[in-house]
């Protein structure tokens, strides 16, 4: 179920197409408006960083969807390059977008720790985007429970699967738009006290990626499996290990960078 929201001849254009092009959109607002607080000439250049990744990510998000429904694109080939009718791994995109990010940068000249505190922004409004389009779409959701009567009213909803079957289900997907627009604020704090300069998107990497896998365990929405658990689980605490791994490391190296700075001024 991906409800078409405008038409025009033979092009459709879908809700969770509409959602993930929205939230790109913002992000790469978002990212302007920290170019022209940092370098109002650089904007341009931040912007080109911005574009290109968002080319990758979209390839790999869509690479990784395919390789993990191969069984389903084996047959549908011509379907394999259709990523506005939806199906996005964003695991793979994250994947394919940094190593991008990191040479489109190091290109255009722009520094890459203020970039990526940047992208620290945008990237919980690319998740809301994700999640609303899922909502839509019918992708994400929740275990179905018998009744609504007996859960909190933001917990549960009547939403439809995949399928377009509507039950009454936990609210996953507002679960995970919650915790996007958490990190979001979060990011936004510690952008206005000008705080874990260079390590912020690593910080919300890892909260999302832990975040992420504990939703999953309120997930239905069919999924491969990988030593005993869904496979976005997996990939949530290979990303929520691997960024505090990152993060841990850039702080050490600052910790130790302001310990040589501070003796030298001693001995000068």
């Amino acid at each position: 179920m991906n409800p078409v929201v405008l038409e025009f001849g033979s092009f459709e254009l879908h809700a969770y197409t509409v959602w993930v092009l929205g939230s790109i959109l913002g992000g790469l607002a978002l990212i302007a408006w920290r170019a022209y607080c940092y370098d109002p000439a650089a904007m341009l250049r931040w912007l080109d960083v911005g574009i290109a990744g968002v080319v990758a990510g979209v390839i790999g998000a869509r690479a990784l969807h395919v390789a993990l429904e191969w069984n389903y694109f084996s047959d549908h080939t011509d379907e394999i390059d259709k990523f506005f009718l939806g199906g996005m791994a964003w695991h793979g995109g994250l994947l394919a977008a940094i190593p991008v990010v990191i040479g489109m940068a190091r290109l255009r000249r722009v520094p890459l720790r203020p970039w990526l505190d940047a992208l620290a922004l945008a990237f919980p409004a690319a998740l809301i985007g994700v999640w609303m389009g899922c909502r839509r779409a019918g992708c994400g959701y929740g275990y179905e429970v018998q009744t609504l009567a007996d859960w909190p009213g933001w917990m549960v909803e009547e939403l439809p699967d995949v399928y377009g079957f509507i039950a009454p289900r936990l609210d996953v997907q507002i679960f995970g738009v919650g915790l996007s627009v958490a990190l979001g604020i979060m990011v936004l704090i510690l952008t206005w006290g000008q705080w874990l300069v260079g390590l912020r998107l690593w910080i919300v990497l890892a909260l999302a990626g832990l975040g992420f896998a504990l939703l999953g365990f309120l997930r239905a929405d069919p999924a491969h499996w990988l030593i005993d658990h869904r496979a976005d689980q997996v990939f949530d605490l290979i990303l929520f290990g691997a960024s505090t791994l990152i993060g841990g490391a850039l702080w050490l190296w600052d910790r130790r960078q302001i310990k040589r700075m501070e003796s030298r001024l001693r001995e000068l």
